[in-house]
């Protein structure tokens, strides 16, 4: 189902990656305008969407929304439904119309309902919703309410073809067969008594290597399926295995590239899933919130699964994070920190934010600076360097999402936590795992080396097996950081676990960060498990004990 979701935001993206140059049919004046390619969303810059800003749809993306609103909210395609939700758009509706939208409502208003006569390829470009909609029902249905769709405002009979085509296509891409399969398979199946599928497939194929935008141009800019269809299954094999680099360079083509765009991202999306997609696309999609919540209606997620995000430290350098998201509505946002070095992808920090989404909670955990994929050098990280991390953490997510109203840090994260949580005032509950009570505690572990690094101002350390380079600051930040200050008023419920048996930070920090913190306070024991969580089902257990703690201690601010 996540590639099908996946097919459905990223078919949006195309339209809205295509405002900025849409209607611009120079690729030079493109290219000065886009110097460096076209990496996000910008505000249109031709005359046509003047009341569209980055982010926002063609009248193409709009009609699509549409449609998706009318199968959420009527439980399913119904024709009839559709067509009534179609007119109803055009209302007060404050976005460019199009002539085969002009010609269809004329038709209805002299009592002869019936479509225009355009041949654009924009009529069978807002499929996404019914790929998602229809997605148990035979292929024969899906067919069929796609061409219904489509000869709702687009009569020539080329267009109904097209429609068929890339549906077949999609489902195909769905069922993991790769692009170029994909299309020959379309190609082969369908009937297509006026749309030369199979021959425009072919020029497609023989254009493949080629400069793109100068492929483009001879296929034709326009919206006109002769050109742009033959146009759309170029780029698509053009970039097979590359969806952003086929929106940009769909994009960067000019014409009327939102049709396109959505198709691409269809087929695309379909293909290769959420993984494809850059996550700040997703992210500034401006109907992004309403597109999530069409799809609850439907029983869907927005977009489940572990999703690639990054954003900036404090300091300037690229943190590599992953947010994993609900199979459902999402209850709150948490924030995970992780182990001493251990970085995002340790065992309990990938089984404890799979649990918390798993329980509702959308959870972002990423690598420290110079740690894992994230930028920066270790050496020059601290304590506070890491305390700093969270806070441009949160912010991103603040900003993008939603503010974190839940914290969980293990070991020295757990210590990292406590100090930033009272500097994030939407947060309501803190989870500490293995924590120690002052994270200076951490130089215990590094012996004789903590001399080296005082002498020489930077050393290598070995902890478990595994070398890093600290320098002085690391161990200056710790010596002036008041941990106990922070716990005091810490303000928030918090949550501490502890292993018994720890043998890297003791049992007694666990009681001392109980008794220096205010109630509201827990404490829970995490019998026979080490201070890593790595035996089996340690990891697990804890997971289950935080998700439902924290989906109490998050009450009010789910509501």
């Amino acid at each position: 189902m996540s590639r099908r979701l996946a097919a459905l935001t990223a078919s949006f993206i195309g339209d809205a990656l295509a405002l900025g140059p849409h209607w611009i049919y120079n690729q030079s004046k493109i290219a000065r305008l886009y110097p460096d390619g076209i990496t996000g969303y910008d505000d249109p810059r031709a005359d046509y969407h003047r009341n569209r800003r980055a982010g926002q749809f063609t009248h193409y993306g709009d009609q699509t929304l549409a449609l998706l609103r009318s199968v959420a909210f009527r439980k399913g395609w119904n024709p009839d439904g559709f067509r009534n939700d179609w007119h109803a758009l055009w209302t007060d509706y404050d976005g460019f119309v199009d002539k085969a939208t002009t010609q269809t409502l004329e038709n209805a208003a002299r009592g002869a309902p019936g479509p225009s006569d355009s041949n654009d390829l924009a009529g069978a470009a807002r499929l996404g919703p019914l790929v998602v909609a229809l997605r148990n029902a035979p292929l024969e249905k899906k067919i069929e309410a796609a061409r219904a769709q489509t000869t709702l405002t687009h009569g020539d009979p080329s267009v109904a073809d097209a429609a068929e085509f890339f549906m077949r296509a999609s489902e195909h891409a769905l069922a993991g067969r790769s692009i170029p399969d994909a299309l020959s398979e379309a190609a082969r199946e369908g009937r297509y008594p006026d749309l030369a599928a199979a021959d425009a497939l072919d020029r497609a194929r023989a254009a493949v290597g080629g400069d793109p935008m100068a492929a483009a141009s001879e296929f034709g800019l326009t919206c006109h399926t002769p050109e742009a269809f033959p146009a759309t299954l170029f780029m698509a094999l053009q970039f097979a295995a590359d969806l952003p680099g086929a929106l940009a360079a769909n994009s960067m083509a000019g014409g009327d590239s939102a049709a396109r765009g959505m198709l691409l991202g269809l087929l695309l999306g379909a293909a290769h899933g959420f993984e494809a997609i850059p996550y700040h696309w997703i992210e500034d999609l401006a109907a992004r919130r309403e597109i999530e919540a069409l799809l609850t209606l439907l029983d869907l997620p927005g977009e489940p699964g572990s999703q690639k995000v990054s954003f900036p430290s404090a300091s300037g350098q690229n943190l590599d994070a992953r947010l994993e998201l609900p199979a459902g509505p999402v209850r709150a946002v948490a924030l995970f920190a992780h182990c001493f070095t251990c970085g995002k992808d340790s065992r309990a920090a990938v089984r404890i934010s799979r649990a918390l989404a798993a329980d509702g909670f959308a959870t972002l955990r990423f690598d420290f600076t110079g740690l894992g994929s994230s930028e920066g050098d270790f050496a020059n990280t601290s304590f506070i360097t890491n305390v700093d991390d969270l806070l441009a953490a949160a912010s991103h997510l603040r900003r993008h999402y939603r503010a974190p109203a839940l914290l969980v840090g293990h070991s020295l994260g757990g210590a990292a936590v406590l100090a930033a949580a009272g500097r994030l005032p939407e947060c309501r509950a803190v989870a500490t795992i293995g924590a120690p009570a002052d994270p200076e505690h951490v130089t215990r572990l590094f012996g004789d080396d903590v001399n080296r690094i005082e002498t020489e101002g930077v050393a290598n350390v070995t902890l478990a097996g595994r070398s890093f380079r600290l320098g002085k600051r690391f161990l200056d930040d710790l010596r002036d950081h008041c941990q106990p200050c922070e716990i005091a008023r810490l303000d928030r419920d918090l949550l501490i676990m502890h292993a018994p048996g720890d043998e890297i930070v003791g049992i007694n920090n666990a009681a001392e960060i109980y008794r220096a913190a205010r109630h509201p306070k827990s404490f829970v024991s995490l019998a026979d498990a080490d201070h890593l969580l790595t035996k089996q089902g340690t990891s697990e257990f804890t997971a289950r004990i935080l998700a439902a703690w924290a989906s109490r201690s998050t009450a009010e601010s789910m509501a």
